[in-house]
């Protein structure tokens, strides 16, 4: 893989392309979403503006009120379409892939979408605490990551392994630990990450290990204090 796959914006502007036979109204939000996605590439959100953001995209100041009421409705969107984006480009997993695989395959891709789009969730992850629309961005995400863990979890039959209340709040944990150790690692926070930034097998790997003991080693069962049965056993290190 060359990683052009994990490209927001080059799936914006292959969109784009594909589009040339479209309304302009439906190129030209495109072209926005582009230029707003670029940006944030390059600078962080309060260093950008509508008047960056429409020359950026080639249309006009007036133009850009026709598709967005102001700059956080178009960053709030371009977030959104891009968590959607990654979902849909991950590729299918094979029915007969072993629990550990699974969870490996669907790390090392979101890995590889973070680490080449982090302006976007750089930006996101600033402003969720001041800007309730991004949050809410953020929030949806986590929840429809949450009920898809859940929904694999039933369809193995490994829901009575968990109290509810606690399956729900240990995805959300790890949710919060793999997004905060990408955006140390891809945004540069912790020097001492650094080397980890071209590693991204090893970063999946990892992040896969402490996904598979929370979910699927002891701590899963409902007796708080421990147990000997285990839903499934944890890989060795690849």
């Amino acid at each position: 893989m060359s990683g052009e796959e994990f490209d927001y914006i080059l799936y914006l502007e292959r969109r784009l392309a594909a589009a040339h036979g479209e309304k302009k109204i439906v190129r030209t939000e495109i072209q926005i979403e582009i230029a707003t996605a670029r940006l944030l590439r390059e600078k962080n959100y309060h260093a950008i503006s509508v008047n960056l953001i429409a020359k950026a995209a080639g249309v006009a100041h007036g133009t850009f009120y026709r598709y967005f009421t102001d700059k956080r409705s178009v960053v709030a969107k371009t977030i959104a379409d891009y968590f959607r984006f990654v979902r849909a480009s991950r590729q299918p997993i094979p029915r007969d892939a072993s629990q550990f695989e699974a969870i490996h395959q669907a790390n090392l891709h979101y890995v590889e979408c973070f680490r080449r789009n982090v302006g976007l969730m750089r930006c996101h992850f600033r402003l969720k605490d001041e800007d309730e629309l991004i949050a809410e961005v953020g929030r949806h995400a986590d929840a429809a990551m949450v009920d898809r863990v859940i929904g694999r979890l039933r369809r193995e039959g490994a829901l009575d392994h968990w109290d509810p209340a606690r399956l729900r709040l240990t995805i959300f944990c790890l949710i919060g630990m793999v997004d905060e150790l990408l955006l140390k690692i891809y945004s540069q926070t912790q020097p001492a990450l650094a080397d980890f930034e071209d590693a991204p097998q090893l970063v999946a790997t990892t992040l896969s290990q402490m996904w598979f003991s929370a979910i699927y080693g002891s701590h899963c069962l409902q007796d708080s204090g421990g147990g000997s049965d285990h839903v499934g056993q944890a890989p060795a290190p690849l």
